[in-house]
């Protein structure tokens, strides 16, 4: 569920200008009129990664670190040997809540 937040927010913020910034930088989503048609079509959450990055809301360190968190995401949720922890599992939650904090300082 922290994943999902956290790439509520991040939608929301790659948004925010009313996808102007997201279609100069991808061209071929300029058909979509929302973030949920992009979503539903051409925009998996590792790509919307990216895009923030272009964009210059996140580094290419932070991009690598939320590609990572996705990962480990996917990890959990599919079957997997991947037991986390208690700490590792409120770390992980710290972790997104953290970037979002930031993410909320930064603008189109």
């Amino acid at each position: 569920m922290a994943w999902a937040g956290f790439i509520d927010y991040l939608e929301y913020k790659i948004t925010s200008d009313g996808l102007k910034k997201i279609k100069l930088i991808r061209p071929a989503w300029a058909k979509y009129k929302s973030i949920d048609e992009i979503r539903d079509t051409v925009g998996t959450e590792h790509e919307l990664i990216t895009v923030a990055k272009e964009m210059g809301l996140i580094s290419k360190a932070e991009m690598k670190r939320l590609h990572g968190d996705l990962s480990r995401r996917n990890e959990c949720a599919h079957p997997s040997p991947y037991q986390p922890d208690l700490n590792e599992s409120l770390g992980y939650v710290a972790g997104l809540i953290n970037f979002i904090e930031k993410l909320d300082k930064k603008s189109l």
